[in-house]
């Protein structure tokens, strides 16, 4: 019977250590995202602002500013700076007092430079389609992101003005100098904007996103272990323009 005893805590052994690898997670996500728009000729100033409550209970926050420049009538290039607070990365699964988990990260602001060309173009009087290409080079980390974009927009129109617009946009990140992977993140997003005034406009924005998190070389060669664990999540929230 003792020998039974031991030989049942050897082999169970291995199912009571400590976990180094995180685990996938889904959840529902919120927040409110504001834009404020100005023209000026050939420029089109941008302000932006994206808040959201996160699955692990974590907070994103982000801002953004700089202007476009419209090289033609339907392509325009844009150079923004970037703030983000509460953004997750791979390196944030670390050991803290003796467990691996995932580090706090709401009070942690990465910045970053971004790059954007746009192509806008007209699928008859009610369409609209564009292309989006955005460049993230995060300074702290030295890091390049490609983000692309496709979009669709339907509008209803009011005396000749636009009065809801519906839409539908793809988004994929792709890390250009570091990762093992070819796509990290994607998000599906479906919104619509009311147009309350001429200058200001207000709706839903729901959208489901998928990333990915994967073990990185000093994880790797600590415990001899790998991962790649999916986070996905569904985001309801609340999105408004304001034109002036």
């Amino acid at each position: 019977m003792i020998k039974f005893f031991f030989l049942m805590l050897i082999f169970s052994g291995p199912l009571w250590a400590v976990r180094k690898t995180p685990r996938s997670q889904s959840g529902l996500e919120a927040g409110v995202e504001l834009r404020a728009l100005k023209r000026f000729k050939r420029y089109l100033f941008l302000a932006e602002t994206k808040n959201r409550e996160e699955i692990l209970g974590s907070s994103y926050h982000q801002m953004l500013i700089g202007s476009y420049y419209r090289v033609t009538k339907r392509l325009r290039f844009g150079l923004f700076l970037q703030g983000e607070q509460g953004l997750r990365w791979d390196q944030d699964w670390r050991k803290k007092d003796g467990t691996w988990q995932w580090q706090k990260i709401d009070n942690r602001w990465d910045f970053s430079t971004v790059g954007d060309v746009t192509f806008v173009d007209k699928l008859g009087s009610h369409w609209l389609w564009e292309i989006k290409n955005r460049f993230y080079y995060y300074h702290s980390r030295q890091s390049l992101q490609l983000r692309t974009r496709p979009g669709l927009r339907y509008f209803i129109l009011k005396d000749g003005k636009p009065l809801w617009q519906i839409y539908s946009e793809f988004e994929a990140y792709v890390p250009v100098n570091y990762g093992t992977r070819s796509l990290y993140e994607y998000w599906a997003y479906l919104g619509s904007l009311y147009q309350v005034t001429p200058r200001f406009a207000f709706g839903p924005v729901i959208s489901y996103r998928e990333r990915w998190f994967h073990a990185y070389s000093s994880f790797e060669s600590k415990t001899q272990q790998t991962f790649r664990e999916k986070f996905s999540s569904t985001y309801v929230g609340l999105s408004a323009v304001y034109n002036w």
